[in-house]
């Protein structure tokens, strides 16, 4: 059995995006980013979003051109033709999959530290290996956990909203500790919490239509994020100071606990094990599905064996175990914002080579059926992607100096 499994479609691949990106950000690492840059929080959002939007872009075209699990990879070997790009493209995903999966599984770690008094790596390696084992029995088990694992975080950020809707005017929004340098810097954090439209790409093998249905799907998953991270953001800082929430290792039960008492701290809590889960669960099957599709006897990154599928399951499981126990060293780190930041700086290098792929194309393959194509457009110059290349560029000079 050589071929993946097709049962997404729009709504299905939409839920995965969603589920990546609120999962991996507003409960992983909104505090340490509050600490940065207080009330103005909420201002970094809108540039991480910004900035995500830019190369979101980028990516749907080129997943409309070129519908393979291999997604970044494809789109810098296709361009470019030079195994040396296309393969640090590959390897810096998969390094970024494996880090962001060890980031998430440590702020499950501490959502759980709440309810036992328990060590933070143990926890987090035992949710990477039943994660692994979940994306190994199948894809239609990992999209039904998906689905309600999604709908259940998504429920705990309406419920925060619902809270501090009359708040709202106490949030100071322009109140900046480290000036401009602090709004920068946290959505430098934020942009962790965007990693998730850049996956969709990865599971085009298991999608129905996937030509269309990817594009849609990631352009969807950065909106309706967008406007949740901006709401919580608001109402994060209206309710709870912002150095107390740059202390907290559960930020957001901290303002539950502030606008519902302990019920709504309780409540926020197990939310967000929930949602840290779903995150950790769909990092590894996006990281394991890049690797099936890289390993594929025609480019051969790695050995062919990561790209065999199980002939029951229908899932590549050698990829998959490749994947899970690659993740555990990184665990061992013990730093969400340490963590968080070595994955940005891969997945923004990788950025930088999407959006200069694109550009590439435009030009070499004009002519090329797309089921999408960005707007804001001169000619065939993309000027999203032109924004994207740039913008991924700055963040990683604003990381280098500041590091």
């Amino acid at each position: 059995m050589s071929e993946l499994r097709r049962e997404l479609g729009l709504s299905e691949a939409v839920v995965y995006g969603v589920g990546l990106i609120l999962g991996a950000g507003i409960y992983a690492i909104l505090g340490e980013a509050t600490g940065v840059t207080g009330g103005s929080i909420v201002f970094s959002f809108l540039l991480a979003a910004v900035i995500a939007a830019l190369t979101g872009l980028s990516y749907a075209e080129l997943a409309s051109l070129f519908p393979k699990a291999e997604g970044d990879y494809i789109y810098a070997r296709e361009a470019f033709d030079r195994e040396f790009v296309s393969d640090v493209t590959a390897a810096g995903r998969l390094f970024m999959g494996v880090i962001s999966s060890a980031a998430v599984a440590l702020a499950f770690s501490g959502y759980l530290s709440s309810f036992v008094d328990i060590p933070a790596v143990p926890v987090a390696v035992l949710l990477v290996f039943v994660m692994a084992a979940v994306n190994y029995w199948g894809i239609e088990l990992s999209t039904k956990i998906n689905i309600v694992f999604t709908g259940i975080e998504v429920l705990g950020l309406l419920i925060i909203i619902w809270i501090a809707r009359g708040s709202w005017g106490n949030a100071q929004v322009f109140q900046a500790p480290n000036g401009l340098f602090g709004v920068v810097q946290a959505s430098f954090l934020i942009f962790f919490a965007y990693l998730g439209f850049g996956s969709i790409v990865n599971l085009s093998e298991e999608t129905e239509n996937a030509t269309v249905t990817i594009p849609r799907a990631i352009v969807l998953a950065i909106g309706i994020t967008t406007v949740l991270y901006v709401l919580v953001g608001l109402s994060a800082v209206s309710l709870v100071d912002w150095q107390v929430l740059g202390r907290s290792t559960s930020p957001l039960a901290e303002v539950a606990q502030v606008g519902w008492g302990p019920v709504g701290s309780t409540v926020l809590a197990v939310i967000a094990l929930f949602s840290t889960t779903n995150t950790v669960l769909i990092l590894q099957i996006s990281t394991s599905r890049l690797l099936y599709g890289v390993s594929k006897s025609e480019y051969q990154v790695f050995p062919e064996v990561f790209s065999r599928v199980h002939p029951d399951r229908q899932t590549p499981h050698y990829a998959v175990g490749l994947i899970g126990l690659g993740t555990i060293p990184f665990v061992f780190l013990g730093d969400i914002g340490l963590v968080a930041g070595l994955a940005n700086v891969m997945l923004l290098v990788v950025f930088v080579i999407v959006n200069a792929a694109l550009l590439k194309l435009r030009y070499s393959r004009p002519e090329a059926e797309r089921g999408f194509r960005t707007p804001f457009n001169v000619g065939k110059l993309s000027l999203t992607a032109v924004g994207g290349l740039v913008s991924s560029l700055g963040l990683i000079a604003f990381y280098i100096t500041t590091w």
